[in-house]
């Protein structure tokens, strides 16, 4: 999967911007709070359709804006898509130029993994961070999930 274009309108910190990704490799740096974290979030948008840090869609509109628009185009071995999000009264998301209906029309289309510096957390012991992922509905996922970190952080250990 390779995301080629992103374009953000009234999105956070940016009045508008355009984005070309390189295929392999792409690196955002830069001072503290210039936007290389909005830039993240609207990648995360796209692909779950909210947030990983806003709880409610009215936080990511720029300050005396009505709306916000993130759009992403990508390219996947089987298809090319385009994923625009308008953020306003109402959040709309379409995926290749037909609104969708339900939320989970989005999901698999941009396939992300997001680590923050807050999750490192995970690592080190019971934080309040670890015992909210914890808190799944799905006791299988949660389950699986505290393995996956038990042995990573036991890896993390033998390693030292």
């Amino acid at each position: 999967m390779w995301i080629k274009n992103i374009k953000i309108k009234n999105f956070r910190n940016y009045n508008k911007e355009e984005i070309n990704l390189e295929k392999n490799i792409n690196i955002f740096y830069g001072e503290n709070a210039q936007g290389k974290t909005n830039i993240i979030e609207a990648i995360f948008l796209c692909s779950l359709g909210k947030s990983f840090r806003a709880k409610k869609d009215s936080e990511m509109i720029k300050l005396n804006e009505e709306n916000s628009i993130v759009e992403i185009e990508f390219e996947k071995s089987d298809r090319d898509g385009k994923i625009k999000i308008d953020l306003g009264n109402k959040k709309e998301i379409y995926l290749n130029g037909i609104k969708i209906k339900k939320l989970s029309e989005l999901l698999g289309n941009l396939n992300i993994v997001i680590f923050t510096p807050d999750d490192i957390n995970i690592l080190k012991g019971r934080t309040s961070k670890q015992k909210k992922i914890f808190r799944y509905n799905d006791k299988s996922i949660k389950t699986k999930l505290y393995a996956y970190f038990k042995l990573i952080f036991k890896n993390n250990r033998t390693k030292e």
